[in-house]
């Protein structure tokens, strides 16, 4: 993040409702935002040069903002990260957008806590995805089998348990008052999966629990 307390955001979305919508929401919460909009992406290419963003929170939209526009923010920006907050369900345009490598994937249907978690996730370098997304990553049979590192019997109990939970979107918070846990211990454990995995995203890790059969697909 930048040099200063204040956590840049850019909020990308046609319809300037929404924008308000989640300014006001941001405003009422207790951390320190910078906020700038783009309607449009002849508005978005400019915001993100001189505004130089720590998140960017996009709807997904062909018309005004499509998938380019997160590669092209990515290229730029590498250190940003996207927030997807949208109202498109096809389930082809979902998994395109978390091939992306986007931090989060909320739809406009989310409870206002979902965003602020979202954020809050992505701030601390971490992926939320909202149950619709893990849906339909988990009902996706026909993505490139993902080869384990290591059998899940190289998993203890506790990081088997905590795949479990990640894989059904349950936020860091979630899982420690499941587990009785804090959410320092929560978070060592899911970086320490991922290194010991070799893995780089929750896309990833969902892929290696199906595979793995540590998750089962419900009929």
């Amino acid at each position: 993040m930048n040099s200063t307390n204040m956590t840049r955001i850019i909020l990308a979305d046609a319809q300037p409702v929404f924008r308000e919508g989640i300014k006001s929401l941001l405003a009422d919460h207790q951390n320190n935002y910078q906020i700038e909009e783009a309607g449009n992406s002849a508005e978005l290419r400019p915001a993100l040069l001189a505004f130089h963003p720590d998140i960017l929170i996009l709807d997904y939209d062909p018309s005004f903002f499509d998938a380019d526009e997160i590669f092209s923010t990515l290229s730029v920006i590498p250190e940003c990260k996207v927030i997807i907050i949208s109202g498109q369900k096809r389930k082809v345009d979902v998994l395109k957008l978390l091939d992306c490598n986007v931090y989060c994937y909320l739809t406009k249907e989310c409870r206002k806590k979902d965003i602020h978690e979202a954020i809050h996730c992505a701030i601390h370098g971490e992926k939320f995805f909202c149950s619709f997304a893990v849906d339909v990553l988990l009902s996706d049979r026909k993505r490139t089998p993902f080869i384990p590192q290591i059998p899940p019997e190289g998993l203890s109990a506790r990081e088997t348990e905590i795949i479990r939970h990640i894989v059904r979107g349950k936020s860091n918070k979630e899982i420690a008052s499941e587990m009785h846990l804090s959410q320092h211990t929560v978070h060592t454990h899911r970086r320490n999966i991922m290194k010991k995995l070799q893995l780089h995203s929750a896309v990833e890790l969902c892929n290696y629990a199906l595979e793995s059969g540590i998750v089962r697909l419900e009929n």
